[in-house]
């Protein structure tokens, strides 16, 4: 497997975007659950909306 990191966009209903790299969606969403947590918001209430090779220009926060 590779090493190599995607970053992984998160949306929640109000629009808050969290963009962080990981080497795996499951890694992705551990991290989300903690991200989450850390807002004090349920994990659930987080959508996939983009995986990509590059970060997202429009991105305000990034975990890395």
């Amino acid at each position: 497997m590779s090493n190599k990191k995607n970053y992984y966009s998160f949306e929640d209903p109000s629009g808050t975007t969290v963009e962080y790299r990981a080497t795996s969606l499951q890694q992705a969403m551990v991290i989300k659950k903690k991200i989450a947590s850390e807002l004090g918001m349920d994990k659930e209430e987080f959508a996939l909306t983009n995986i990509s090779n590059k970060r997202s220009e429009a991105s305000d926060n990034t975990e890395e």
